[in-house]
């Protein structure tokens, strides 16, 4: 109850402005769709994967420079999302200019595309923090992503590490994020272990990350839920529709997961409790949780669409144009207040359960 009476209280000032918002504190920039890899269970490139829609109409680089030069200073998060953000050539000076503008910066990454000269440039350019995919131990890792890919991202991970070392530094924070699938369960212990003796443990911590799915149940509720509301269809949110995730016993998982707790520098995403993680992977749509997404951070899509929701949930609800308009008249117009109303009293959609950012704000 209380919990509750404090999430209402968190947003209740929102009502008092009309749903405005003073500024975003987080900021995903999706570079590109395109990537080097092709993953079961990526939204873009897996099973039920869009694909990359925006081949030709990708923010070139100076766009970008001029975005990050308007929210500059509001000193927003910045995570470099989409597919591979190594794909584009152009990576390392939006990097430059995001830190030359003094603002934090994370990306994610395959780990494929690295050298020597990248690596230097992420420890000179004080980049914040790199995450590197890693789907288990390397036999399981290289059937999910592709033959020798397990040694050239660890590969990459070490010299990362030692560059740091040299530059007595202590960025970018190193980190390896696990998908759960059915693969991993029971492996979990072995994949760490694996992964510590393959980077001679240069990690700084390691993310088991939950599945983001949906069930015909759940894909059903939200469209039809978004349809009302919104008058929206959100044909993204199919992408999500796996079926490798009704392989996974929730239970065992569960079990695994807290046996692993009292290791250092492992972390659960969402971290949720023992007795969450079977209802997290049901098909029971009921949500604890309020989704403050909408209040504090914005999705730039790879041909500057602005959203409040990534990786296409809510696909084609677009709040404007950072190429049309201002991001600051974006961020508080008429459609962005109307969404914000929205969440204030419904909370959430179906989908928004396994969504990344209900449990990052």
């Amino acid at each position: 109850m209380l919990s509750r009476l404090s999430e209402f209280l968190r947003v209740f000032p929102f009502l008092l402005r009309n749903f405005r918002s003073g500024k975003a504190t987080a900021i995903d920039i999706e570079l590109s769709n395109r990537c080097n890899l092709r993953c079961r269970m990526c939204w873009f490139h897996g099973e039920k994967g869009i694909g990359d829609q925006y081949e030709g109409s990708e923010l070139k680089t100076d766009e970008l420079i001029g975005f990050i030069d308007q929210v500059a200073e509001h000193k927003p998060r910045i995570y470099l999302g989409g597919s591979e953000p190594f794909i584009r050539e152009d990576l390392l000076s939006i990097l430059e200019h995001i830190k030359k503008s003094n603002l934090s910066v994370m990306f994610s990454s395959n780990g494929t595309l690295l050298d020597s000269e990248k690596n230097k440039a992420l420890v000179n350019l004080g980049v914040d923090h790199v995450i590197f995919s890693i789907d288990g131990y390397e036999q399981l890792h290289d059937q999910i992503r592709g033959e020798g890919i397990f040694r050239k991202v660890t590969s990459n991970i070490k010299q990362l590490s030692e560059m740091k070392k040299q530059n007595n530094s202590d960025k970018p924070i190193i980190s390896v994020n696990m998908t759960v699938t059915p693969f991993i369960v029971g492996h979990l212990e072995e994949s760490i272990r694996t992964i510590r003796e393959a980077t001679e443990d240069r990690v700084d911590f390691y993310r088991i990350h939950h599945l983001w799915y949906l069930t015909q149940k759940e894909l059903l509720a939200h469209q039809s839920k978004i349809d009302k509301l919104l008058n929206c269809s959100a044909p993204g949110a199919l992408s999500h529709l796996l079926r490798l995730a009704k392989d996974i016993d929730p239970l065992a998982l569960s079990n695994e997961i807290r046996q692993l707790k009292d290791i250092s520098k492992i972390k659960s995403f969402p971290n949720l409790r023992h007795n969450d993680i079977p209802t997290y992977y049901s098909d029971r749509s009921h949500i604890k949780y309020r989704c403050f997404a909408p209040f504090c951070s914005a999705v730039i899509k790879p041909n500057g669409d602005v959203r409040f929701c990534p990786d296409e949930w809510i696909d084609d609800y677009t709040l404007g144009n950072i190429r049309d308009d201002s991001f600051q008249n974006i961020w508080n117009n008429k459609k962005a207040r109307y969404f914000r109303s929205v969440i204030f009293w419904h909370q959430s959609f179906a989908g928004c359960k396994r969504c990344s950012f209900m449990y990052s704000f």
